[in-house]
């Protein structure tokens, strides 16, 4: 995709979107594809127990500020960006990707949100798997302690359902530590999957607890998401 223009025009297309996100789903997490990234990087598929909190934390602010350098300040007093998943939350095990969030004033973000992700080196790969209006951009690392590694941005509209659960699952796991053991057990059976080098189903596994099921009951997620039942 070579402009925020072409992208913005496949986000506010409802059918445009939805089959370019089928398109990018073969080529950004195919087993093939992800295995041969994993060849490339020992952190690609790597599960750790003791991830460096702080650090990823630091990168991952730096990351926000480098981005909205890059919005307009009359849109980017409406934006608000956060550390979400599992890097965010101190102590809990997982992989090294971490994951941001831009949260929108509306369930269409502003262009100049969609140009800035895409001038930072980010790529749009079309609806998350949380809601219809859950954007993903991801970018590989090439650089520093997360070379070889991927960081997923969440757009999306604050106060929606995808943001609701996204921040819900690491403030419970915070400030709660039955949540936190819930999400760290199931985190840590899944994770013979990464040792297999199956991102896809650690990913689907991990999700097989009672934090995850109730917060997306909570707010309306019903997953799998079906693309194809998306108006």
């Amino acid at each position: 995709m070579a402009t925020a223009d072409e992208a913005y025009e496949i986000i506010m297309d409802r059918k445009r979107l939805i089959e370019y996100t089928k398109e990018q789903a073969k080529i950004i997490f195919g087993q093939k594809s992800l295995q041969a990234a994993g060849q490339l990087s020992e952190k690609m598929n790597k599960f750790e127990m003791d991830l460096p909190y702080e650090k990823i934390t630091e990168f991952v602010a730096g990351v926000g500020q480098e981005i909205f350098s890059k919005i307009p300040e009359e849109v980017r007093k409406d934006l608000v960006w956060e550390h979400v998943g599992s890097t965010s939350i101190k102590g809990m095990p997982g992989t090294w990707h971490p994951d941001g969030a831009i949260f929108t004033k509306d369930a269409n973000p502003p262009k100049e949100a969609v140009a800035a992700l895409l001038e930072s080196g980010f790529r749009f790969i079309g609806i998350g798997r949380l809601h219809k209006y859950d954007l993903w951009f991801v970018k590989t690392m090439t650089e520093g302690f997360l070379a070889g590694t991927f960081m997923k941005i969440h757009l999306t509209q604050l106060g929606g359902n995808a943001a609701n659960v996204i921040q819900e699952v690491r403030d419970r796991c915070r400030n709660n530590q039955e949540d936190f053991d819930s999400y760290k057990n199931s985190k840590v059976k899944a994770a013979q999957h990464m040792a297999e080098g199956n991102m896809l189903l650690y990913k689907q596994a991990k999700g097989d607890c009672d934090l995850l099921r109730t917060a997306h009951a909570n707010n309306g997620i019903n997953l799998p998401l079906d693309l194809e039942k998306l108006d």
